[in-house]
């Protein structure tokens, strides 16, 4: 079955490790938390405050998807937006679809849904 799988991560600064960190960590969140066949394509969002590093560049050289369509977008900011988050959508075949939230993007879901 197709689905997607979102999952979010904040940075406390905006330099290129740290990015790649919280990036990597993201996704293998993700990965452990789900029973992902194959993944169809990643979509990444960036708050317009992440300027550093593209997190999407991270996940496809630490994880060898070179084959896998990635794409990144600066993330529409709307009042009370928070700044720093990073947002991975796997559009993927798998039988689960846990979500994952990181850090202070865990507050994201608790707005959304407290």
């Amino acid at each position: 079955m197709m689905i997607g799988i979102r999952g979010a991560t904040s940075i406390e600064k905006n330099e290129k490790e740290h990015i790649i960190s919280r990036s990597i960590e993201l996704y293998n969140k993700i990965i452990e938390n789900n029973n992902i066949k194959n993944i169809i394509a990643i979509l990444c969002s960036v708050t317009p405050d992440i300027t550093a590093y593209n997190p999407i560049t991270a996940i496809r050289e630490n994880f060898n998807l070179n084959k896998v369509p990635l794409m990144t977008f600066q993330e529409a900011m709307f009042e009370d937006s928070k700044e720093g988050i990073i947002r991975f959508l796997i559009l993927c075949e798998s039988e689960t679809q846990n979500f994952v939230f990181l850090h202070e993007a865990k507050n994201l879901r608790n707005d959304l849904f407290g």
